[in-house]
C-alpha cells in the first residue's frame, strides 16, 4: 500500500494482525504532486520499550482530553534518530503507539500496545496523533511547514488563507467563502510548500472526515480576530510575521531544525500579503476582502 502526502511517498507494510483500514487519509493514495522524500513504514502490533540511550526533546497534551484522549511525546538517540509517542487515557484498542523514525535510512517503525491482543487491528496508518506529528517532519524535510490555518480558492483563482489560534474563526470564514462559491482547500490545517519559487497551501489528511487532496498558490493571508465591525488593515515588517508564526504547528528541538524552520516562515512571509482582519460572521466579510488589490 502506498500513500502520498504532499512530496512525500509512504511505502506501508503491515504483519498480520494489522488491518488497514483508509479512514482519514482514504484520499491520499495517489500523488498530487512529484515525491521527493519516500519512506518505507512497517505497522506491528507488538509493544516495544523505549531504548535507554533516547532522551525527552518535547512532550505535550491536549487542552481537551475528551476530543483528543493522550500525551504525546518526542524522543532521540541522535539527529536522525527520532521516537514518537502517544500514550491514551481513555484505550479503546490502542493503548500506546511507539514509532521510530530514522531520517537517514528514511524508515519509520510503528508499533501498537493493544488493549485486545487476540483480536486483529485495524487502523487508518495516520491515526491521531501519529498522523499530526509525522506531517510536521515531513514538512520540515521537504523544506516547509505547518500552519493553522484554513484556505479557500475563490471563484476568481485567488488563494487566501485564514489563520488563527482554535476558535477565533477559521472554519467559519471558510463556510462563508463557500457559500459564496468559493472552494475549501482545508479548514484547519495546511501545508506549506514551495513550487517553483512559489509558495502552495497543501490539504492534509483531517480528523473528523477524508479530506480531498488539493493544492494551490497561496495569494494572500489574513490574521483573523473577531468583532463587531469588519476592519482589514495591511501590514508588513517582522511583527507581522512573527503573528504569522505564532500560529504554525511545530514542536522542534535543535537549533538546526528551528533555524530552518525560521527560514521558511519568514521566506513565506515576505512574499505573502499580510492582512490584520477583524470580521463579524457574516457574509459581508467575503465582498469586502474580494474588494482588495
Amino acid at each position: 500500500m502506498k500513500l502520498f502526502l504532499g512530496p512525500v511517498q509512504l511505502n506501508l507494510s503491515f504483519e498480520a494482525d494489522i488491518a488497514p483500514q483508509l479512514l482519514p487519509s482514504a484520499h491520499f493514495t495517489a500523488p498530487l504532486l512529484t515525491p521527493v522524500k519516500t519512506f518505507n513504514c512497517h505497522y506491528t502490533a507488538s509493544s516495544i520499550d523505549l531504548p535507554a540511550d533516547y532522551q525527552l526533546l518535547f512532550e505535550g497534551q491536549a487542552s481537551d482530553p475528551d476530543q483528543m484522549p493522550y500525551r504525546w511525546s518526542v524522543w532521540g538517540a541522535a539527529p536522525h534518530l527520532l521516537v514518537l509517542v502517544a500514550d491514551f487515557h481513555q484505550p479503546e484498542n490502542i493503548r500506546k503507539i511507539t514509532a521510530f523514525l530514522d531520517l537517514e535510512k528514511m524508515s519509520i517503525r510503528v508499533h501498537f500496545e493493544r488493549t485486545q491482543l487476540n483480536e486483529v487491528l485495524s487502523i487508518d496508518p495516520l491515526l491521531q496523533p501519529l498522523g499530526s506529528l509525522l506531517l510536521v517532519y515531513f514538512a520540515h524535510l521537504t523544506g516547509g511547514f505547518l500552519l493553522h490555518a484554513s484556505g479557500v480558492r475563490d471563484v476568481d483563482g485567488k488563494t487566501r488563507l485564514f489563520t488563527a489560534v482554535s476558535g477565533t474563526g477559521k472554519s467559519t470564514m471558510a463556510k462563508l467563502w463557500q457559500q459564496k462559491g468559493a472552494e475549501i482547500i482545508n479548514d484547519d490545517r495546511l501545508w506549506l510548500h514551495k513550487i517553483d519559487k512559489q509558495w502552495h497551501a497543501l490539504s492534509t489528511p483531517m480528523v473528523w472526515y477524508a479530506q480531498q487532496p488539493m493544492t494551490a498558490p497561496v495569494d494572500q493571508i489574513f490574521l483573523l480576530r473577531q468583532s463587531p465591525h469588519n476592519l482589514i488593515t495591511p501590514l508588513q515588517g517582522i511583527k507581522a510575521q512573527m503573528r504569522v508564526m505564532s500560529n504554525c504547528i511545530q514542536h522542534f528541538h535543535s537549533r538546526e531544525i528551528t533555524t530552518s524552520h525560521l527560514n521558511q516562515v519568514l521566506d513565506f512571509t515576505q512574499n505573502i500579503p499580510i492582512f490584520d482582519c477583524a470580521f463579524k460572521p457574516d457574509p459581508s466579510i467575503v465582498e469586502e476582502i474580494r474588494t482588495l488589490l
